[in-house]
């Protein structure tokens, strides 16, 4: 991770904190039984979010997002699949996207939030933004999102 990374990551504790989102931090035995169960790598800017913050604590923060912990992340069908609400998520096509992981929505899953994880480390785990039968790629790397979360939200949504 870079110096960048680090020091978003600090800000983003920050918001959360100001947010008044509990910090659970995960553990490395969370992470490998996370990583075994799935099959994949979590790259280490990832990795160091679940190391230090792991989601906004199960809670909604004031701008309406919410981050997810290591333990409530899932695959993408087994986070939307059966989703009934607004958006439909059961009309994604969930061909090509079977290696995202959503990790994160916007008020109440109007945009939910995926990262691309493979079973090898990539320099490149690409975020999606997704919302009913729409998605787009908004980032290259989890710290690029958190990156756009902080400075640029207007360029978050579909």
């Amino acid at each position: 991770m870079t110096k960048e990374g680090l020091f978003d990551l600090k800000l983003l504790k920050k918001n959360f904190e100001e947010n008044e989102a509990k910090i659970f931090p995960s553990n490395f035995d969370e992470i490998k039984a996370f990583q075994d169960k799935y099959d994949v790598e979590i790259p280490l800017d990832l990795r160091n979010y679940y190391l230090e913050v792991n989601g906004s604590g199960n809670e909604t923060l004031d701008n309406l997002y919410e981050f997810y912990s290591i333990n409530r992340t899932k695959k993408i069908h087994e986070e939307l699949m059966n989703w009934r609400g607004i958006p439909n998520y059961g009309n994604l096509n969930f061909v090509g996207v079977e290696n995202v992981f959503v990790f994160g929505e916007y008020e109440f899953n109007l945009y939910a939030f995926g990262v691309e994880l493979r079973q090898n480390i990539s320099l490149e785990n690409r975020i999606f933004i997704l919302c009913g039968e729409y998605f787009r790629i908004i980032a290259n790397s989890f710290t690029e999102f958190v990156d756009l979360y902080l400075n640029k939200p207007e360029e978050i949504y579909i």
